[in-house]
């Protein structure tokens, strides 16, 4: 009889650890705070290129620079080819010019029978 008791007792003790374990990862994610900073600003840079390439405003983009979330701030420059000149820079109304934590993404396209090259750095207002 006493090793039933062991058994049982062994048995209780390994439910509670496995609920305690349980109950703590639940309450750890549940408390975790999601701010601007948790998204992903290099997607978000890749995002912002298509959305410049698809509508052909990569010349012209403060309309799309003006709809992006007041939490971002955004630069694209414009190169000419694949050389290093920079053939224009643009930078989102009310954002310095450039942010140590900034992420950026590339994309090549194509005006009129030259081939272009797009920079787009992307970081958060602090």
């Amino acid at each position: 009889m006493p090793k039933k008791g062991f058994v049982a007792s062994v048995d209780a003790i390994f439910a509670l650890l496995l609920a305690i374990m349980f109950i703590s990862v639940a309450l750890s994610i549940v408390n975790q705070r999601f701010t601007p900073l948790d998204a992903q600003p290099q997607r978000q840079a890749m995002d912002i290129l298509t959305v410049l390439e698809y509508g052909n405003s990569f010349y012209s983009p403060s309309a799309t620079m003006a709809e992006m979330s007041n939490a971002l701030c955004a630069r694209l420059e414009i190169y000419n080819g694949t050389s290093a000149n920079m053939v224009a820079e643009f930078v989102k109304t009310g954002c310095p010019h450039s942010d140590s934590d900034e992420k950026t993404a590339w994309r090549t396209f194509i005006r009129g029978d030259q081939f272009m090259t797009a920079r787009v750095a992307v970081w958060f207002k602090r």
